[in-house]
């Protein structure tokens, strides 16, 4: 089995708390919000602002923790266990979107209200509830899933 994998996302919010921007590919058949690994000796916040530089030469304010996703899946005889420490975010609010990935073409960033993010798959599995109960209370979503 793998190590657990580290990772840090951020929920970037537009001012009036309407749209989010996620990220998905190019056919939007998933959303996501963005970010990535976590290096040794990095806070989650520093990798979710290194994460979004490097991706999509965006700079953001990351605020404080919203939820720890923890993913444990085994798909193909392969186990994973990965933890996401997904922060709430602010400062994108004058991107335009689409905001193409600046080495992977087909992925992208895009601004979505909650109903759209509610029409596809959105990871992790229960985020999308929880922005919508409006809770300052960190949440702990963990996923337990084997797929054949």
């Amino acid at each position: 089995m793998k190590m657990p994998l580290l990772r840090a996302e951020g929920i970037i919010i537009n001012n009036d708390r309407t749209k989010i921007l996620v990220q998905c590919d190019l056919a939007e058949s998933f959303y996501r919000f963005p970010g990535g690994g976590i290096e040794f000796g990095e806070t989650a916040s520093e990798a979710i602002k290194r994460e979004l530089i490097e991706e999509f030469d965006l700079e953001i304010d990351v605020g404080n923790l919203a939820c720890i996703n923890e993913s444990i899946v085994e798909y193909d005889g392969k186990k994973r266990h990965d933890c996401t420490l997904i922060h709430w975010c602010s400062g994108g609010n004058k991107v335009k979107s689409p905001l193409i990935h600046n080495e992977r073409t087909e992925v992208q960033l895009v601004w979505r209200n909650i109903e759209q993010l509610e029409q596809k798959i959105t990871y992790p599995e229960g985020i999308i509830e929880f922005i919508s109960s409006g809770s300052d209370k960190i949440k702990h979503l963990i996923v337990k899933k084997c797929y054949k």
